[in-house]
């Protein structure tokens, strides 16, 4: 488990910068343009006490925000490193030493694909744990500016604090893991195509689909394309995940972990986690045969 260990590292050490000084960036950019807007845009909180949900609602609100928010930035950024990391050690010629190392390349691609969710996912998570906790010192500025909100109270905030970040883990979690084929193409294909990846992503799925909507225009159906749509679409269903944040539904927050839990197909879920791993496998049998030392 050590070299594993020190392999998951290494990618910490070389992706750094766009899972750790990116997000740091954004978080200052976000945290000055909100306290640019509390204290110039005072025309945005002009409503009636009627219109407003409770201090409590609000802020569990905002911390789903949050957490769709960075899973959004994760997927992103792990769709560039996947991208790139499975083919970064032949352009600088690190293959070379790496060859030379007793670890197997199945080993060495299935450390780049455990650094996304381990290592990079528990950044994503940490930012966005501070991003709630910026939030509630935000929404206690508004307070004291706006009688109409209301901030909860400090033992309120913890709790719903706590009951999100529960709820943002495993929606973390989960969301990478039912993105991962989609992650797992794009690293298949800089295996063997290298930066070539990211255009092929999207140029093979969509010469397919619009192949699919000229076939169509005869009356037939589109199952890949309502396939990747139905995919990319995700969990859980929004309108029940706000109904529940705003005290319109039973449950309080850690209800939304059921409704998670229920929305998720499990069977697709195996599926595409078997899918992933068989890519990863082929894409180091490709090294260990194709890509000579």
């Amino acid at each position: 488990m050590r070299p594993m260990s020190a392999l998951i590292k290494r990618e910490y050490l070389e992706y750094r910068r766009a899972f750790l000084f990116a997000p740091c960036v954004l978080l200052a950019i976000f945290t000055a343009a909100a306290l640019f807007a509390i204290v110039a845009g005072e025309a945005i909180f002009d409503l009636t006490a009627r219109q407003l949900p409770s201090g409590v609602e609000i802020y569990q609100t905002c911390i789903g925000i949050v957490f769709v928010s960075w899973s959004a930035y994760l997927l992103i950024g792990l769709f560039f490193y996947y991208s790139d990391s499975f083919s970064a050690d032949r352009r600088d010629n690190a293959l070379l030493f790496w060859k030379s190392m007793p670890q197997s390349d199945l080993k060495i691609l299935t450390s780049k694909a455990l650094a996304g969710i381990t290592i990079f996912l528990g950044l994503i998570f940490g930012f966005a744990l501070l991003t709630a906790i910026l939030v509630y010192l935000m929404l206690l500025i508004i307070t004291a500016q706006h009688s109409l909100i209301t901030a909860p109270g400090l033992i309120e905030a913890v709790w719903s604090f706590a009951e999100m970040g529960v709820v943002g883990a495993i929606y973390l979690v989960l969301t990478l893991l039912w993105h991962a084929p989609g992650l797992a193409w794009v690293a298949g294909l800089s295996t063997v195509f290298q930066r070539w990846s990211i255009p092929l992503a999207f140029l093979i799925p969509g010469t397919v689909i619009l192949l699919e909507y000229i076939n169509s225009i005869g009356g037939s159906t589109r199952p890949i394309a309502d396939f990747l749509t139905w995919r990319i679409h995700g969990f859980p269903n929004k309108a029940d995940a706000l109904a529940i944040l705003l005290g319109q539904a039973e449950g309080g927050a850690l209800a939304l972990v059921g409704l998670i839990l229920a929305d998720i197909d499990w069977l697709h879920m195996g599926i595409g986690l078997i899918f992933t791993a068989a890519i990863i496998y082929l894409a180091s049998e490709y090294r260990r045969r194709r890509i000579d030392a």
